[in-house]
């Protein structure tokens, strides 16, 4: 993960750029993943793609020459989307286009709105305040060389087939100059996630990763994409290599599929809020997908608040490689869930006589799974999926599907996926259950 982040986070990452271009058509081509291309100017739903936003030089210096600020240092100096400008500004004037950073005054601040306007008229730097405050000349030089050139937005849509077309989706974003955990972090967990994906002999729900710059990504999916008729289930990234517990915002219906697998993932690892209300944690393009006229719930799920968000401090020295690959662990059993959380039906009547099976838990030991087996037996009618029995019953989803796996190794329950026919499926996960219920 740390090879993918390295080359690519300190690239002038905007919606459309050179830069931006060069991360995606590079990471399409190892991946051997399609890219939609669209040039500047094309409606996405209710958006239009933006021209490209090219940076030559920009910097701000005493009329000595001393630099005071300079976009080659890094890109956060310069405001995206910063409109041409070449002129001497007195102190006073100069402060009027310099932002800092609220609190730490010793960062610069990425300010990324004026990306999402259409026309361009503005310029502006961020400084550090620390820096702001020694200033002292009266006069400063400031030198802003950019233009608005037509370009193509290019979004990564990477699909791997399943048994069955309903695809659930994961999504993050390539934009954000010098910008770890806001983006290129949340891509390199994802590519860990498909490869581990590519790899397995058999999937039965059709898994889509679509990577490209904020918001305009998701409209020009849903504007242009293929197959979009499919997509079921989506899970949005952000911030998911920092030292905070994970967080989940719901999606908008609240209480999804995958809100509820999202939940019952997160409660085996280091949680703070397992399902914000929807778009109220960082807010991204779960407001298309899940938005008017589609309604794909969309969780998005992220380590919030990140003190370094938007900051210069959200750089390569600050990524938690252990939370990152953390965050890989939750989207695994995430995927395992969808894979794996079956409708059991029984093939017998009256409680099981566990000890014949060797699944039989002695009450004086542990009365919840002792209650829990038979609890599960009468709940697996055919109606009710292993997640849906643990949430009724209180208990863990691994507990329930362990189970009921094991029973069916000895054809003593059918499963079935809600949209597949019934058949019997071999278990893998039979010294699972003896964990758990030791």
């Amino acid at each position: 993960m740390r090879d993918l982040i390295e080359p690519y986070y300190m690239l002038n990452r905007v919606t459309v750029g050179d830069e931006t271009s060069q991360f995606a058509r590079s990471l399409a081509t190892q991946l051997n993943a399609d890219l939609l291309s669209l040039p500047s100017g094309t409606p996405c739903l209710t958006w239009t793609v933006p021209d490209k936003w090219v940076v030559r030089e920009a910097y701000i210096e005493t009329l000595e020459g001393e630099r005071i600020a300079d976009f080659a240092w890094n890109p956060l100096y310069l405001n995206s989307y910063s409109a041409p400008f070449s002129g001497i500004l007195s102190l006073s004037e100069l402060l009027e286009y310099v932002s800092t950073h609220p609190e730490l005054e010793d960062r610069l601040i990425y300010l990324n709105r004026w990306q999402y306007h259409k026309k361009h008229t503005k310029w502006g730097f961020s400084i550090p305040k620390s820096k702001v405050d020694s200033l002292q000349d009266e006069h400063y030089r400031v030198h802003v060389d950019t233009s608005f050139e037509p370009g193509e937005l290019d979004v990564i849509d990477w699909i791997l087939p399943g048994q069955t077309k309903e695809t659930v989706f994961f999504a993050a974003h390539t934009c954000h100059p010098g910008q770890v955990n806001d983006g290129v972090a949340c891509i390199a967990v994802l590519v860990e996630l498909f490869q581990y994906l590519q790899s397995l002999p058999e999937r039965h729900y059709t898994y889509r990763l679509i990577v490209g710059p904020e918001y305009y990504a998701a409209a020009a999916i849903l504007a242009h994409g293929k197959d979009i008729q499919h997509l079921r289930y989506g899970f949005y990234l952000d911030m998911m290599a920092n030292a905070l517990p994970l967080s989940f915002s719901r999606s908008f219906s609240g209480n999804s599929y995958a809100d509820r697998i999202a939940r019952s993932v997160l409660a085996h690892y280091d949680t703070d809020q397992l399902g914000a209300p929807y778009r109220s944690l960082y807010g991204n393009d779960e407001m298309f997908y899940d938005g008017p006229g589609f309604e794909i719930p969309t969780v998005c799920l992220s380590r919030h608040p990140y003190r370094y968000y938007h900051t210069d401090w959200d750089n390569l020295e600050n990524c938690d490689f252990d939370k990152l690959e953390e965050s890989l662990a939750v989207l695994k059993d995430i995927v395992e869930t969808f894979e794996t959380d079956t409708i059991p039906s029984r093939n017998f009547e009256g409680p099981l006589y566990l000890t014949d099976y060797n699944l039989y838990i002695d009450p004086k030991l542990d009365q919840r799974g002792y209650t829990a087996l038979q609890e599960i037996q009468i709940l697996m009618n055919g109606q009710r999926s292993c997640l849906e029995i643990a949430e009724l019953i209180g208990v863990d989803f691994l507990f329930v599907r362990t189970f009921v796996n094991e029973l069916c190794k000895h054809k003593l329950v059918t499963l079935k996926h809600s949209n597949t026919p019934t058949t019997a499926i071999d278990s893998s996960f039979s010294t699972l259950l003896l964990e758990a219920i030791r």
